[in-house]
């Protein structure tokens, strides 16, 4: 009888130790699934306010203010580049986009170079290029060689004013202006020799005889 009871009391504890064993297990699964559903909650999380939660911490995403500062940037670089064309005595005449900072013996040179029949004698190869600019490269074989070199294409258009570079112009080419004569037409000519040429057009006003009235009277007319 007695050997009996011990024997029920062991299969009783056996049982009890079993069955704390199957609660410990099956507590300790729920709470690691309760967990790993938190954690997969938290890794990723945006909200309306565009922030995105990862991994418990918040990053925000691009500002309306950054994208637009990007725009202007974009904008920018590309302000930086103009349009002009070349004509006449070179390799490959063409339409060019180049640094706005140009002059035209870079297009020259983005054009192939010059023919062998090229008169670049009225050409100021230092000349810095403008936007929607048609340079003209005369033939020196060609006796009417009078096209001008350097014309506006703005607004699709030739503008057929012919402009008087300062720099280069003779004696006769810039009595053509309007008021300068024989005298006025020298002394530009002394200064810019004097001085190694005009750096802007507004600096013909420090020739003597040419101040503010004359050179609203040319300064549509004039280049350098």
């Amino acid at each position: 009888m007695k050997d009996n009871f011990l024997k029920y009391k062991k299969i009783g504890l056996m049982s009890i130790l079993a069955i704390v064993v199957i609660v410990s297990v099956i507590f300790y699964n729920v709470k690691g699934f309760k967990q790993l559903n938190k954690n997969n909650t938290e890794s990723i999380f945006v909200d309306d306010d565009n922030l995105v939660f990862e991994n418990g911490k918040e990053d925000k995403l691009p500002s309306q203010d950054s994208v637009n500062m990007s725009k202007q940037m974009e904008s920018k670089l590309e302000d930086k580049t103009i349009v002009v064309e070349i004509k006449g005595q070179v390799k490959k005449p063409d339409v060019y986009t180049i640094d706005e900072n140009s002059i035209i013996n870079d297009l020259i040179d983005l054009a192939g170079g010059v023919t062998e029949n090229a008169d670049l004698s009225n050409i100021n190869r230092a000349k810095k290029l403008q936007n929607h600019e048609m340079i003209y490269i005369a033939d020196k074989n060609d006796s009417n060689n009078d096209y001008p070199q350097a014309t506006n294409m703005e607004n699709g258009s030739m503008d057929n004013e012919i402009l008087v570079d300062i720099n280069t112009a003779t004696t006769d080419k810039l009595k053509t202006l309007n008021g300068i004569g024989d005298s006025k037409a020298k002394s530009i000519i002394e200064y810019r020799e004097q001085n190694g040429g005009f750096k802007s057009i507004e600096e013909i006003k420090n020739v003597t005889g040419i101040g503010d009235k004359m050179f609203e009277k040319i300064k549509e007319s004039i280049t350098v």
